[in-house]
């Protein structure tokens, strides 16, 4: 049985919108801070969906990203000058994309940038436990691995079409709602809203952790 409730999805994201629309940013890591919650909560939004449309197959790879944009928003909170790091991750990234197809502009991208692993992240928001078990979890469902395929089959029967476990479902969404909760919470904190403002995710997030 899952531990979060439609009740629950629908309430957040109404507070999310309700509470952030006051918010006004005043430099780029207030933007940074704001932007990456809205990001969790709609790549969560959007495994909710496929959940509710019995596909599971992609959700494992949304909740994997849903959680790399909480932990940078965790960096974030922590560090002011983080949205300068993964602005130096993604040029890295653009030099490692064009340095086989156009040297020049991967030189230049390669002056801009430098390498920030996932690992990095999760160390510096200090949530290596995370990484360890539900990062490293999510990611082994997210690949073309054995552990993936291994869910489209039953014995020696290939099953056709996505692979549906209620009880799989189930976590996902509690998971799903989670995280959502827990960027909320998070924002609220850091724009110093009120403790009742606070409350309300806190309770979501307590509900849930008790079931996970």
């Amino acid at each position: 049985m899952t531990a979060g409730t439609v009740d629950d999805w629908v309430g957040l994201l109404k507070f999310r919108n309700e509470k952030f629309k006051s918010i006004k940013h005043n430099n780029l890591q207030e933007k940074y801070i704001l932007a990456l919650s809205i990001r969790v909560s709609e790549l969560c939004l959007d495994a909710v969906i496929l959940l509710n449309n019995r596909r599971i197959s992609s959700v494992p790879v949304i909740l994997r990203s849903a959680l790399e944009s909480y932990v940078d928003l965790q960096c974030c909170i922590r560090d002011v000058n983080h949205p300068s790091f993964m602005t130096k991750a993604q040029h890295w990234r653009l030099y490692e994309l064009h340095k086989h197809i156009n040297s020049g502009a991967a030189e230049e991208y390669k002056k801009l940038g430098k390498k920030l692993s996932v690992w990095e992240r999760f160390k510096k928001a200090e949530l290596v436990e995370l990484y360890n078990a539900y990062y490293s979890y999510l990611s082994m469902h997210s690949h073309g691995n054995v552990g993936a395929l291994a869910e489209n089959s039953d014995g020696e029967k290939v099953i056709l079409g996505s692979a549906y476990d209620d009880e799989k479902s189930l976590q996902y969404f509690d998971q799903a709602i989670n995280l959502v909760a827990l960027s909320i919470k998070d924002v609220l904190v850091f724009y110093h809203f009120d403790s009742d403002s606070i409350e309300y995710p806190a309770k979501i997030i307590d509900k849930i952790n008790k079931k996970l």
